[in-house]
């Protein structure tokens, strides 16, 4: 039956005039050719500006390119956030070590008598080819009017200030105060008041000068994690 359709089509094909065959054979194709383009174009539109297809054929705008290409940048976006995760992570660990580190250098509540021994002993271990410090006294002061608050989850700070009384020779109350001040636990000195020593003759050495020791008095800061506001003066 299509052999004879087939047939029949030739032969009307035949008999008609040669200008028509001619418009046939040329129009035929040409509209099939334009179909064609009309539909590569729609798909085209589909599909959007993909850099695989030749430039002539390409449709800017909304597509599944576009949708392809934003899904990627949000792919590349959040690779670069993964890819630095290991800065990321290094730059956390540093924190937290400078973090303990400074809560190393605050002493706890607990420990202020610590704290007072500190003191003690670095007057104690002032070389003699240095100079010479004797303590005299270390008194204890909490300050409750300088205490900072810290956010509700974390502990405050509490201003506690050790007031201090030395004697020594010019040399050592330097290296004293310099060696306090480097101390591991964070201590400052606040105040100073220095009574220099006095002068006199030493009957034993022919007359020869002496210097008494100087007196200094100072408020050595620092501050400690506490649990309560509550003030306390201690001996």
């Amino acid at each position: 039956m299509a052999a004879s359709a087939l047939s029949n089509l030739a032969s009307r094909f035949k008999g008609l005039p040669r200008n028509q065959q001619l418009g046939i054979a040329f129009g035929v194709p040409m509209v099939a050719i334009l179909i064609f383009v009309y539909l590569t174009w729609q798909v085209m539109a589909q599909l959007g500006a993909d850099p695989s297809i030749p430039a002539i054929f390409r449709r800017e705008g909304m597509g599944k390119w576009s949708e392809i290409s934003a899904v990627d940048e949000q792919i590349t976006a959040k690779q670069a956030i993964i890819n630095r995760k290991g800065e990321i992570v290094r730059r956390l660990t540093e924190l937290q070590t400078e973090i303990s580190e400074a809560e190393e250098r605050l002493p706890r509540e607990a420990e202020k008598a610590q704290m007072r021994e500190v003191i003690e002993r670095l007057a104690r271990d002032i070389p003699p080819e240095v100079g010479t410090v004797k303590l005299k006294s270390v008194r204890i002061i909490e300050d409750d009017s300088a205490v900072a608050k810290a956010n509700s989850r974390g502990p405050s700070l509490r201003t506690v200030v050790y007031q201090t009384e030395v004697s020594g020779d010019l040399n050592g109350l330097i290296k004293y105060i310099d060696s306090i001040e480097k101390n591991k636990r964070f201590m400052s000195v606040n105040t100073i008041s220095l009574r220099g020593g006095g002068v006199r003759a030493d009957p034993e050495s022919k007359g020869k000068i002496q210097y008494d020791l100087h007196t200094v008095k100072m408020d050595l800061v620092t501050y400690v994690y506490a649990t309560s506001s509550k003030a306390k003066v201690g001996p």
